[in-house]
């Protein structure tokens, strides 16, 4: 059997998935230059070109995508082996998401499966940012949003079963919002601009410029914001369900229209190969077909 350098081959593997020989090496540990010379030295051994050189970066030939395939594929084997054998009985499956979305969602759940699957422990990475799912060395991520997320799988997860809230105060001697409330400067943001712009285009609501308001990290700040008068808050119905009982909160009246966002479950496409992975997978993928929204069950 003929091999390539090895490590020729993670180098390339690494400047494939970036498309940048600078971000492979930072991932790597070494200089750009070490990066290139690697991949050039696989280029020779193969006979042919890996890459396409263009102003503005790399893009992979076609027999430069089969090969990252194959070797993607290859390492992610010989990484999964390694952990098995290396690291004990007990595996560890880590996920990246929001904090909001671990409290209401995922950690409520996670009981039923650790008890399924006693030999693996779940690591819970509750961050606002988006994770590098490669250099943070994290195995899974929840996204909100559109999707795609390039180079990733996405699977749906959840829907998001928005609801908009404002306080009493705001809107009084009214006992709810309507719809011509909504305006730039009263939207209150949770992390992301696109939930409100999306929600007025499904409203209808063009006039709106959903690019105004007060951003916040999470939905805490815009749920205390609202509670404060301060404005809307577009936030899963379930996040808000004692303040809208007991009417510190008050909902918008407005026809019912999708919003064609959600949560999806993300990974990169080998992470399946491990079976413990696959697992994990396997259940989360369920639970939210079972759920159909955050709110739910």
């Amino acid at each position: 059997m003929k091999l390539p350098p090895l490590t020729a081959v993670r180098f390339f593997e690494a400047t494939a998935r970036h498309r940048s020989v600078r971000e492979a090496a930072r991932e790597l540990h070494v200089t750009p230059g070490a990066v290139s010379q690697q991949v050039r030295r696989l280029e020779a051994f193969l006979g042919c070109a890996l890459f396409e050189r263009l102003p503005r970066g790399l893009a992979l030939t076609p027999a430069g995508a089969e090969y990252q395939a194959a070797c993607g594929e290859a390492l992610a084997r010989i990484g999964h082996a390694t952990l098995r054998l290396a690291g004990g009985a007990r595996r560890v499956v880590r996920v990246s998401c929001t904090a909001d979305f671990a409290a209401q969602w995922l950690v409520p759940r996670l009981q039923h499966f650790l008890q399924q699957a006693p030999e693996l422990d779940v690591h819970v990475n509750s961050t606002e940012r988006t994770v590098d799912l490669q250099a943070e060395d994290m195995h899974f991520a929840v996204r909100h949003g559109l999707g795609p997320y390039a180079g990733l799988q996405a699977e749906w997860l959840l829907a998001d079963d928005l609801i908009a809230v404002c306080s009493p105060r705001l809107v009084a001697p009214r006992p709810w919002a309507v719809l011509a409330d909504v305006t730039g400067p009263r939207l209150l943001h949770n992390g992301r601009r696109d939930d409100w712009r999306l929600w007025c285009q499904a409203q209808g609501l063009g006039r709106v410029d959903s690019g105004q308001g007060v951003v916040f990290a999470g939905a805490n700040g815009a749920v205390e914001a609202a509670l404060a008068g301060q404005g809307l808050a577009l936030v899963p119905r379930a996040r808000v369900a004692r303040e809208l009982a007991t009417r510190a909160l008050v909902g918008l009246q407005a026809p019912a229209a999708p919003v064609p966002l959600g949560y999806r479950l993300v990974y990169r496409p080998e992470a399946l190969i491990d079976p413990a992975l696959r697992r994990f997978r396997d259940w989360v993928v369920g639970e939210g077909a079972q759920s159909g929204s955050i709110g739910a069950g």
